[in-house]
């Protein structure tokens, strides 16, 4: 009986001592990956002091983007020109090209070689948060915030001396009004962290909402419209052309209704510009970009 009750009595230790056993190596391997991160070099090149300073002045951005025998990764001596307004597509065949084209906007790396300019100015001589506050790059698979829609859709303010769209004019555009109409409490309805209380469709519309509320001089965005249905799809491409009216915007698409809505589009194959010119007339007279497109 006594060596019954010992045992009994050590089985409550023993499990302690393997519980901690386990939170010591998951701990010390969440601080290895944490001093990891925190001992990476920056994936970009800093601005020197003399740059900061200029760019603090914060001269008003025009929009005119200037992609100059640009190589990086997958990408070869791109060449594209960007005119101040201008509503652009962009259909990479790999997609691996529309991902690099994407980093190099956003300055999350410096192009192998050439470069990207900004009304003339390298991003690379800029300042990093003044370069991204002024391209603003909404990619296709951008999180959502815990808190309510609205919070969502207003996370990250108007650009400094613009504003001009409301977020009420920014749920139109994306047809976020109709997912906040479908909520039990409107546009103050709680969305779970990464927006997983929200259906796929209904994410990228509340995205869309958010990089549009933003009202970047530039606006760069990926994919915003894989999960919507075709009658959506095509109101988002309305939305996108009234609202971003008068400003710089890139569409990185496959999406013939979104590519409908464009200027022109430019049409990256093997990491080279293969052809540029407007939409129907690539749909009819070039065979890669009907497969890409089309297909």
């Amino acid at each position: 009986m006594s060596c019954v009750a010992l045992a009994l009595f050590l089985i409550g230790p023993l499990s302690e001592f393997s519980w901690v056993n386990a939170e010591l190596a998951q701990g010390r391997a969440s601080a290895d990956r944490v001093a990891g991160v925190l001992g990476a070099r920056p994936a970009v090149t800093a601005v020197p002091p003399a740059g900061r300073e200029t760019a603090a002045r914060r001269v008003p951005v025009e929009g005119r983007l200037r992609l100059r025998d640009l190589t990086y990764g997958p990408l070869d001596a791109v060449d594209i020109d960007i005119d101040a307004g201008e509503t652009v597509g962009v259909v990479a065949v790999n997609p691996a090209d529309a991902v690099a084209l994407l980093h190099c906007l956003g300055r999350r790396a410096d192009p192998e070689r050439g470069a990207v300019e900004l009304d003339g100015r390298a991003l690379t001589t800029l300042d990093l948060a003044e370069a991204r506050r002024a391209i603003l790059v909404a990619e296709h698979d951008a999180d959502l915030f815990e808190g309510t829609l609205l919070e969502n859709v207003v996370a990250v303010g108007p650009a400094e001396g613009r504003g001009a769209v409301t977020s009420a004019a920014a749920m139109s555009a994306s047809g976020t009004d109709e997912v906040a109409r479908s909520l039990p409490d409107g546009v103050d309805t709680a969305v779970t962290a990464r927006g997983r209380s929200l259906s796929g469709g209904q994410r990228q519309r509340v995205a869309l909402a958010r990089a549009l509320a933003a009202d970047a001089p530039v606006l760069v965005v990926h994919e915003p419209s894989t999960a919507v249905d075709a009658v959506t799809e095509t109101r988002m491409a309305a939305g996108i052309k009234a609202v971003r009216s008068g400003r710089t915007t890139v569409l990185v698409t496959n999406s013939p209704a979104l590519l409908a809505v464009t200027d022109r589009v430019v049409l990256l194959r093997d990491g080279r510009v293969a052809a540029s010119g407007v939409h129907g007339h690539l749909a009819g007279t070039h065979a890669d970009y009907r497969t890409a497109v089309l297909a």
